[in-house]
């Protein structure tokens, strides 16, 4: 029977089993960008990184919006609730899964042009990129946010998965040198705010031997969460994966998994 309370659809939360909202953060040359194409169907990369989806020459179902070389003011796009229309090029091409590549990197360009507005205000006169002060870090901060929320309800009214890319920052460290953590390079206190609208929050890691994926704080590295994996046992498993032969698991098989449990925890991938 349907529900409604005034125009609302009321639903039973297994039928709002639909799509998954993802943070992959990690250090540079990890595998982020050939985790994340292993993302269900049809892929719109929009990239930021300079030079950065070679990875993605393996695969033949992503299509790149390249805004790397692009002036640091169309960060300001992103303000837009649906920034340059981009769902009806989702509709128009049957896009199942967008990334952001990197946030690392949009913050780095909002930073940029946080400070030349801020220059034009009277509380921001003095901001500069060494200095970038109260203005410049507030509209940094500010952007970066409103684009990640503007990205995340526009493909949530699409129904298309929406993955963020990051990077991860320097390890902080206590008085003695020792580390206490290390988390996203986001900056501020964005690595706490934008983890909070996320479902899935996993860090990876190569040791130049294996690749590992964690999706529970675990090694000093924090935050990371899941709904899909169940994490009573271990908070992180391998990964295994070739690009050229598609051969091993990826996002996509664990989605399905998922989804096929009704929204229930999965296992950690053996």
């Amino acid at each position: 029977m349907e529900m409604t309370i005034g125009n609302i659809e009321v639903k039973p939360p297994q039928a709002m089993i639909k799509r998954m909202s993802l943070m992959l953060w990690g250090a540079s040359g990890c595998g982020k960008t050939t985790l994340a194409a292993t993302a269900p169907g049809k892929k719109l990369w929009i990239n930021f990184d300079p030079d950065g989806t070679e990875a993605l020459n393996y695969f033949d179902d992503v299509v790149v919006m390249d805004l790397s070389a692009e002036p640091d003011s169309l960060v300001e796009r992103f303000k837009e609730p649906d920034p340059f229309k981009i769902s009806k090029f989702i509709a128009e091409h049957n896009i199942d899964t967008v990334v952001f590549d990197s946030l690392t990197t949009f913050g780095s360009k909002a930073l940029v042009q946080g400070v030349t507005k801020a220059q034009g205000t009277a509380k921001g006169r003095s901001s500069t990129l060494e200095d970038p002060g109260y203005a410049g870090y507030g509209n940094k901060n500010v952007w970066t946010n409103l684009a990640v929320m503007n990205m995340l309800k526009m493909t949530k009214k699409s129904n298309t998965h929406m993955i963020f890319i990051a990077h991860e920052d320097k390890p902080e460290k206590n008085q003695d040198g020792a580390v206490l953590y290390i988390s996203i390079m986001l900056g501020s206190s964005l690595t706490q705010q934008i983890p909070v609208s996320l479902s899935e929050i996993w860090a990876m890691e190569d040791t130049g031997k294996v690749r590992r994926l964690a999706v529970r704080p675990c090694r000093a590295r924090k935050p990371m969460k899941t709904r899909m994996f169940a994490t009573d046992k271990e908070p992180e498993f391998l990964w295994t994966f070739d690009a050229d032969t598609k051969k091993g698991e990826g996002i996509k098989t664990w989605y399905d998994r998922w989804v096929k449990n009704g929204g229930k925890k999965i296992p950690i991938p053996k």
